[in-house]
């Protein structure tokens, strides 16, 4: 196993190694690749929260942190440390990819010191820690990456076009969808970034066009949970909302996020799920 180091200006180095060093370093981090591909992949939609034993997956992942053949790939010396982002860990079946910052630098300055030869001694050179953890996997043959926390893998990828907001262009075209009545003078103070994600993910999914196939059932499934009002069941039209929290009501409406329980009969929200096929 090697470690490559990505600098803050997105060019990669190399972190020379012994041969010993390589093979130990592969078994100190290895447990942590085996825990991510054994656990059970769940498609990335920004709607589900990982449980333990889970993991979550975005497959045919466009890697721009995978190519390590490049011949000028430099040797990171002891001045690039403090440049470093990410450390990564590569074989031929895996990329491991671990966040770093400047707590994670070992410096001469600092009073580290170690016991050998009966005795403490400290550390005179600049170096780094590495954990025995990883924010993101990247399986090779597959291209797909496989991570915990979103918060941690976007530290290493810029992965927001997976689960972004919808942008002013796309909050517009969603409002002026023919399913919706008229609508005029809306203000897009009215769209937060909850609500916008939300959007994203209800026109990325193609809701509006399911809901206009599907009208008279959603209308009666509408009633079962207060929001018959905003349907036009005559004109199979919603009614766009006015204020934001009828707003933010319809739009977890549409997202699947309101749902009964058949037992109980009690309305619930949720922020959290993954469809189950």
């Amino acid at each position: 196993m090697n470690i490559y180091c990505i600098m803050k200006d997105n060019n990669l180095k190399r972190v020379s190694l012994s041969q010993d060093l390589q093979t130990r370093l592969k078994d100190y981090i290895y447990e942590r690749i085996q825990s991510f591909i054994n656990s059970e992949q769940i498609q990335f939609t920004g709607e589900y929260k990982p449980e333990e034993g889970q993991i979550l997956c975005i497959k045919d992942f466009e890697n721009p942190f995978e190519d390590f053949s490049a011949p000028t790939i430099e040797i990171l010396n002891v001045e690039d440390i403090d440049s470093i982002k990410t450390i990564v860990f590569k074989d031929d079946n895996y990329v491991a990819y671990q966040s770093f910052d400047k707590r994670k630098i070992i410096k001469p300055e600092k009073w580290f010191i170690i016991f050998t030869r009966d005795t403490f001694s400290k550390i005179e050179n600049k170096g780094l820690i590495i954990e025995q953890r990883i924010d993101a996997l990247y399986v090779i043959k597959e291209r797909k990456l496989l991570f915990f926390s979103y918060h941690n893998a976007s530290k290493v990828f810029n992965i927001s076009n997976y689960f972004r907001e919808a942008t002013d262009e796309e909050v517009r075209s969603f409002y002026s969808n023919e399913v919706f009545s008229t609508v005029e003078d809306i203000s897009e103070d009215m769209f937060n970034t909850r609500i916008r994600k939300k959007i994203y993910l209800i026109q990325k999914n193609e809701v509006l066009e399911k809901v206009k196939k599907n009208f008279d059932i959603v209308y009666e499934y509408s009633r079962n949970i207060g929001l018959e009002n905003m349907f036009d069941k005559e004109n199979k039209k919603i009614n766009f909302p006015q204020d934001k929290k009828s707003l933010e009501r319809l739009i977890k409406f549409l997202n699947d996020d309101l749902f009964i329980s058949p037992v109980t009969g009690i309305l619930y929200e949720t922020n959290s799920k993954k469809p189950i096929q």
